[in-house]
């Protein structure tokens, strides 16, 4: 009888252990899913970058005019902390607003998180950065957006972005 016990608590207890974990993946899947599932399309203008990473495969890393930021007047922000960029309408494109420490009051808006503070400005990093692609259409893409291109994105309301489409000019 003792024996039954403890080999049903034993099978319990690593369903519920396997349970968590799947929980576990779950939530990260829905966190990074959100902004496409429920986000706001807008398009920004991209900056050209060359990007090569070994570890990481072929990818377009791209840049945006609001990935530096001057720092608002309010308050001093460090590294690690969030900020918020309001994004306004500028004809087909969306452009950012003044950085802001707290969240606004009415999205679309991005938020993103400072890694560095120097020279008047702080550079911000919000999880758009790089699109990866096979090889082929990563070399085509990084000779097309030379000079810019442009970058379709779901922003969620919490500010949470995710990269949907990059496009040349």
């Amino acid at each position: 009888m003792k024996r039954g016990l403890n080999r049903s608590l034993v099978k319990g207890g690593l369903v519920l252990a396997v349970l968590a974990q799947l929980a576990v993946l779950g939530g990260l899947f829905v966190y990074s899913q959100y902004p496409l599932w429920v986000g706001r399309e807008v398009r920004v203008a991209t900056l050209p970058v060359d990007p090569r990473d070994l570890f990481r495969g072929q990818y377009v890393r791209l840049d945006y005019g609001f990935s530096r930021l001057p720092i608002p007047d309010m308050e001093l922000p460090r590294g690690g902390d969030d900020v918020y960029v309001p994004l306004e309408r500028d004809g087909d494109l969306w452009r950012a607003g003044r950085a802001q420490l707290r969240p606004p009051a009415r999205p679309p808006f991005l938020h993103g998180t400072i890694l560095r503070v120097a020279g008047g400005e702080m550079v911000v990093r919000y999880g758009i950065e790089a699109w990866f692609a096979p090889r082929d259409e990563a070399l085509r893409l990084e000779t097309r957006l030379r000079d810019g291109g442009v970058a379709r994105l779901k922003v969620a309301a919490d500010g949470r972005a995710a990269l949907v489409a990059v496009e040349a000019p």
